[in-house]
């Protein structure tokens, strides 16, 4: 059996952990309906502050796109952002983070340059650009950035950045050292999904199946459940001889996501694909 560890797929892990992967430029509290339109020969005084206002409604918009997969559109609604404030840095953080989930890793360094000129010391910064370089595979830099920002005094999103390396360090094949760090980040983080998943997922691959039960019982019993996290507490209860859990997993699995990839692999039994 070949293991497989995905980031518990994407949008879903972009829609649920944002932040922790980087998308930290945008805190604003805007919405769509409350867009102000600048008029062009108003006084300078006035026009500044809705031309702020509308640049930050519109990195918010950008980065609802991003987290919906919608990159396409979010790099078009950041760019008209920073035709609006040009000097806008966190517009140059997330417009980095779009074109990094494009694939498009010269223009998101790019970007990353600038803002690193700016803000060399600022933690989010230098947690977005090391994820930005775990995606290019330059995992030893990027555990660089993340340790950079570890080490920040009064730090206080060390989860989000322990969670940020261990998928880093897992995509590097650094399965210890993953473990260690995911285990790090669920310490500080319990009801992180993204973090829950992926450690189970490791430990079950690891031949530690009751450890990774304990990790996946408590989310499989949330809101947060979705057909990944589900069919693998299922091969979880099934390789502990658990069948009226695996009955009990797979009934709400076959309720919630009948046509799911996960949901056809449960109907074949195919427990070990």
């Amino acid at each position: 059996m070949k293991p497989r560890h995905p980031l518990w797929r994407l949008p879903a892990a972009l829609a649920l952990a944002a932040a922790a992967l980087g998308l930290t430029a945008c805190q604003t509290s805007y919405t769509r309906s409350s867009v102000p339109v600048a008029t062009p020969g108003a006084a300078a005084a006035a026009s500044e502050p809705d031309a702020q206002r509308a640049a930050k409604v519109r990195l918010e918009l950008a980065s609802e796109y991003l987290r919906a997969g919608r990159s396409s559109v979010a790099l078009e609604e950041i760019n008209h952002v920073l035709s609006i404030a040009p000097h806008m840095v966190e517009a140059y953080m997330l417009r980095g983070m779009i074109y990094a989930d494009q694939h498009n890793f010269a223009a998101a360094e790019a970007d990353y340059a600038r803002v690193m000129r700016e803000r060399g010391n600022d933690p989010d910064a230098l947690h977005n650009y090391g994820w930005i370089l775990c995606r290019q595979g330059r995992y030893a830099d990027a555990e660089g950035y993340f340790d950079r920002v570890l080490a920040v005094p009064g730090y206080t999103a060390s989860a989000r950045t322990l969670m940020a390396k261990g998928l880093c360090q897992q995509s590097a094949g650094k399965a210890g050292a993953a473990m260690a760090t995911l285990q790090r980040a669920y310490e500080v983080d319990p009801n992180n999904p993204i973090v829950a998943y992926n450690l189970a997922s490791m430990l079950y691959h690891a031949g530690r199946v009751a450890d990774a039960q304990t990790y996946l019982r408590r989310l499989n019993g949330s809101d947060l459940a979705n057909a990944e996290t589900l069919w693998l507490g299922i091969k979880v209860e099934n390789a502990l001889g658990r069948r009226d859990r695996v009955r009990e997993l797979g009934s709400v699995l076959a309720h919630r996501f009948p046509n799911s990839r996960e949901f056809a692999l449960y109907e074949r039994g195919a427990f070990y694909e």
